[in-house]
C-alpha cells in the first residue's frame, strides 16, 4: 500500500536522484575508474536520508504497515552491513613486505566471527554497492505515480542510447580508449566508456529491457491517433540500438544477452499481430507481421555489416578455442576455476573470507600452475558472482543479499497486476542474475546501479497497478 500522503517534493527529488544515479555511474567508467567506488558512495548517500525521512512520515501519520513493510524488506541488507563491518572489525590478514614485495600475511583474530582479508576494500564495496541498492529502494517507498517511475525508465533509456552511439563511433574510429582515446583503458576489451564489454553488455542487456518495457507498454496503451503517432517506434529503435552493441563490441556472451532479449521481444510482437488480428482484420494482422519481418531482417543486416569485422575476429578466436578443446582439455579453463573458488568458499561456509577478500585468498586454493614462460595467472574475480559472494561472504551473507530482493519481490509479485513494463523489466534483471553464475557483471557498480533501480521500479510499479478485472489502462488518477 502507498504512504497516506503522497509527498511530491520528495518523490521529485527522488526520481532525480535515482536518474543521476544511473546517469552517472555509467559515465564514470561503470563506477570501475579511480576513486569511482567511493565517488559513487557519495552519490548514492542521499538515498538513506529518503529513507529516514520517508519511514519518519509513515510512523507520525500512523501507517504502521508500510513503516514495517519498510523495515522488513531493508533488514536483510541492514544484516548483511554488519557482517562486512564486524569482519573488517577483525582482519584475518595484515599487508607485510616480504623482498620488497607486499603480501598479506594471516594473523590472530576471532574465527568464530565474520573476519575480512582485505577490510578497507571490503568497507568501499560496501558503502558503494550498498548504497547502490539504496538508491533502489528508496524509489519503492518514495515514489507513489507509475507516470514518474517510467519517465525515470525513460531516462535512463536515453542515457545507454548515448553510451550506444558514443560507443560506435569510438569503434569506427579505432579509438584506444574511452572518450576517443583521452582516457587510456587497462583493458584492451572495452567498450564506450566501461573498461571492460562484458560488463557493458550487463547495463546493455538491462538497459535493453527497460526500452522494450516502454516499448510493450506502449503497445498496451497506444495514443488516441494509434500506435505508430506516439513514442512507441522511437523506442523500438532505441531498443534495437542499444541491443546492436552486443556484437559490435566483441562480446560473445552480450551478443547472446541481446539475441535473447531480441527473440523474446520478436515473439511477443508476433503474439500481439496475432491477437490485433482476431480483434480486427486478418489484412491488417498480415501487414503487421510483414512489416515486423522487415524491422527484423533490416535490422540484422545492418548490425552484421555495422559489425563484420569484429565477428569475423571473434568467430575466428572462437575456432580457434574450439580447436584447443577438441585436441584435449586446458590446462586451467572455467570449470577448474569454479571448481577451486567452490573448495574456497567450503572452507568457510559460514561467513566466508569477507568482502573483496578473493583475490589473494584464491591463490591459496588454485590449482594453475606457471607453464614454461613462468608467468602466472593473479584472478581478482571468480568470473561467476554467484561462487564469488559464497567465498567473500559465506552462505549466510549470500542468503541476506537474496533475501534482499526476494523478500520484496514474494510480497509484491502478483499476477492480475503484472503488466508488460514490470515484466520485462523483472524479466532483465531475472536474465543478468543468470548471467551472473557465468560471468561477473555485478562487480560494475554501474550495473548493480541499473539492476536494483530497474527492480524496484518494476515492483513499485506493480503495487501502483490496479489489479485487472479489464485490460490494463492507465487513468490520469493512477499514472
Amino acid at each position: 500500500m502507498p504512504a497516506p500522503e503522497n509527498n511530491p517534493h520528495r518523490e521529485r527529488r527522488v526520481l532525480i536522484h535515482a536518474g543521476l544515479v544511473g546517469v552517472v555511474s555509467a559515465w564514470l567508467y561503470g563506477g570501475m575508474g579511480p576513486h569511482g567506488e567511493w565517488i559513487l558512495a557519495a552519490l548514492a548517500s542521499p538515498a538513506a536520508w529518503f529513507l529516514v525521512a520517508e519511514a519518519r512520515d509513515r510512523r507520525a501519520a500512523g501507517d504502521r504497515a508500510g513503516l514495517r513493510r519498510l523495515l522488513r524488506w531493508l533488514a536483510p541488507l541492514a544484516f548483511l552491513a554488519l557482517l562486512v563491518v564486524v569482519g573488517a572489525l577483525n582482519p584475518s590478514h595484515r599487508e607485510a613486505f616480504i623482498f620488497d614485495g607486499m603480501v598479506l600475511r594471516p594473523v590472530p583474530h576471532l574465527a568464530w566471527l565474520p573476519a575480512s582479508a582485505r577490510p578497507l576494500d571490503g568497507l568501499r564495496t560496501l558503502a558503494c554497492l550498498g548504497g547502490m541498492a539504496l538508491v533502489g529502494l528508496s524509489l519503492a517507498f518514495c515514489v507513489q505515480t507509475r507516470l514518474g517511475l517510467r519517465r525515470l525508465v525513460l531516462v535512463l533509456v536515453l542515457n545507454a542510447v548515448a553510451l550506444a552511439v558514443l560507443g560506435t563511433l569510438q569503434r569506427q574510429m579505432h579509438a584506444a580508449g574511452p572518450y576517443f582515446s583521452t582516457v587510456p583503458s587497462p583493458n584492451p576489451a572495452w567498450f564506450a566508456t566501461f573498461f571492460y564489454y562484458n560488463h557493458w553488455g550487463a547495463f546493455a542487456a538491462l538497459a535493453a529491457a527497460a526500452a522494450f518495457a516502454l516499448v510493450f507498454h506502449s503497445l498496451k496503451n497506444p495514443p488516441d491517433r494509434g500506435w505508430l503517432h506516439g513514442f512507441g517506434p522511437s523506442l523500438t529503435l532505441a531498443a534495437l540500438l542499444i541491443a546492436a552493441t552486443g556484437p559490435l563490441s566483441g562480446s560473445r556472451s552480450a551478443t547472446a544477452l541481446m539475441l535473447a532479449l531480441t527473440a523474446a521481444a520478436v515473439a511477443l510482437a508476433l503474439r500481439h499481430v496475432y491477437r490485433l488480428g482476431a480483434r480486427h482484420s486478418r489484412r491488417s494482422a498480415l501487414g503487421g507481421a510483414v512489416g515486423l519481418a522487415a524491422l527484423v531482417a533490416l535490422g540484422a543486416a545492418l548490425v552484421g555489416f555495422q559489425s563484420r569485422d569484429v565477428l569475423a575476429r571473434r568467430f575466428t578466436q572462437t575456432l580457434d578455442q574450439v580447436a584447443e578443446l577438441s585436441a584435449g582439455p586446458l590446462a586451467f579453463g572455467r570449470p577448474a576455476l569454479y571448481a577451486d573458488t567452490w573448495r574456497m568458499a567450503a572452507d568457510k561456509p559460514v561467513f566466508g573470507w569477507g568482502l573483496e577478500s578473493y583475490g589473494p585468498i584464491f591463490l591459496r586454493y588454485t590449482r594453475f600452475r606457471p607453464g614454461p614462460d613462468g608467468l602466472r595467472t593473479a584472478f581478482e574475480d571468480a568470473h561467476s558472482d554467484w561462487l564469488q559472494s559464497l567465498a567473500e561472504v559465506g552462505f549466510v551473507g549470500t542468503a541476506a543479499l537474496l533475501l534482499f530482493a526476494l523478500l520484496p519481490l514474494s510480497e509484491t509479485l502478483r499476477r492480475d497486476r503484472l503488466g508488460a513494463f514490470s515484466g520485462w523489466l523483472l524479466g532483465g534483471c531475472a536474465l543478468l542474475a543468470a548471467y551472473a553464475w557465468v560471468e561477473f557483471p555485478l562487480a560494475c557498480p554501474a550495473v548493480v546501479g541499473l539492476w536494483w533501480i530497474l527492480f524496484f521500479a518494476a515492483l513499485r510499479h506493480l503495487q501502483l497497478t490496479p489489479a485487472r478485472a479489464a485490460p490494463e489502462a492507465c487513468s490520469p488518477s493512477s499514472s
